[in-house]
Formats: structure tokens, C-alpha cells, sequence
């Protein structure tokens, strides 16, 4: 039986250069915030991925039961 979580060979090569090219950025001097904001970028990846969710509308509220409330879909 086929299982609907899990990363697939195409996550894990993303979630590798993703993680080498943050680490090149680390090197050349890039700020802390912009490094700590890719971090985010790709934990937030890989948890929605797992569970096959995609990414999410708004970055700051990742979870995958999430529903925005009527006055944040005012604001956007």
C-alpha cells in the first residue's frame, strides 16, 4: 500500500542543494537574519512536503490545519 507521507527522491535533492547553497551563503559573509530566514524557508519545506501539503499561502502560519481568520483575509 502506496503511503501518502514521505519525502520523495526530488525532496531530498532539493532539501541537499538547498542546504549546501545556505552554507555557501554562510561563507561569503551573508547577514544572520537572511541565513536564519532560509532556514525557515526550508523547514517549512520539508514539513509541508512530508505530508504533502505544498506550500503554504502565508509563510508565517505553516501548520497544516491552518484557516485564516476573516480579518486576515481582509489585510490581504
Amino acid at each position: 500500500m502506496a503511503s501518502n507521507n514521505g519525502l520523495t527522491l526530488k525532496d531530498y535533492n532539493w532539501i541537499n542543494s538547498k542546504c549546501r547553497s545556505i552554507a555557501k551563503l554562510e561563507a561569503h559573509g551573508v547577514t544572520d537574519k537572511f541565513i536564519r530566514n532560509e532556514l525557515y524557508v526550508l523547514g517549512v519545506f520539508a514539513f509541508r512536503q512530508f505530508h504533502k501539503a505544498g506550500m503554504p499561502a502565508d509563510m508565517l502560519h505553516p501548520s497544516l490545519t491552518y484557516q485564516p481568520q476573516p480579518k486576515e483575509l481582509e489585510a490581504v
